[in-house]
């Protein structure tokens, strides 16, 4: 079964201990949402302590190939990234989260508002997360973006049917990494 299907799965919660391991999960599920909110909110405001604070002190963000691991890291890639955007705004769509204990993996959806080099760009994108509590809260142990789109505003109409919608100012246009990239867009 598909991993993001197993979510749906109805769990019987016949006893005391199947209510208590449920409603644990439940609590678990919605922190971690308030965790992906709050990251999102945190780099919009370029508050860059609460974003890497986001993070466990192991925890590792990857775009593009690239990865940037521990809160040094962590903090040098977003203090360039926030100084790159005059203004962002993140906005979560879907949030699906497996809980195992002190661990749990999750998908995030969204839509992001970027401005860069006077172009405000367009971008949905998802990420692949990892979660740990940390210190007594749940953070990240790992993030990997992927894009659907970034384009300038301007040609969103004539952009979303191309295969080839990465589109960075002062950059060649580079194909998208979803949905094509993933396993059942090819059957």
């Amino acid at each position: 079964m598909n991993s993001l299907l197993a979510t749906t799965t109805a769990t019987p919660v016949g006893t005391p201990e199947d209510v208590a391991r449920a409603v644990a999960d439940l609590a678990a599920q919605q922190a971690i949402r308030n965790l992906g909110a709050v990251y999102s909110m945190a780099v919009d405001d370029h508050d860059l302590d609460t974003v890497v604070a986001c993070f466990t002190a192991d925890g590792s963000f990857e775009r593009a190939g690239t990865v940037h691991q521990g809160h040094d890291a962590l903090r040098s890639f977003y203090r360039v990234m926030m100084d790159r955007y005059a203004t962002t705004l993140h906005t979560v769509h879907s949030h699906v989260v497996s809980v195992a204990g002190e661990t749990a993996t999750g998908v995030i959806t969204g839509h992001g508002e970027l401005v860069l080099d006077r172009t405000l760009m367009m971008a949905a994108y998802r990420y692949e997360d990892s979660y740990a509590v940390h210190e007594g809260r749940w953070c990240f142990s790992s993030r990997s973006l992927s894009f659907m789109y970034v384009v300038p505003f301007e040609a969103m109409a004539t952009s979303f049917g191309d295969r080839r919608r990465i589109r960075w100012p002062e950059q060649a246009w580079a194909d998208a990494e979803l949905p094509e990239s993933l396993p059942s867009w090819d059957r």
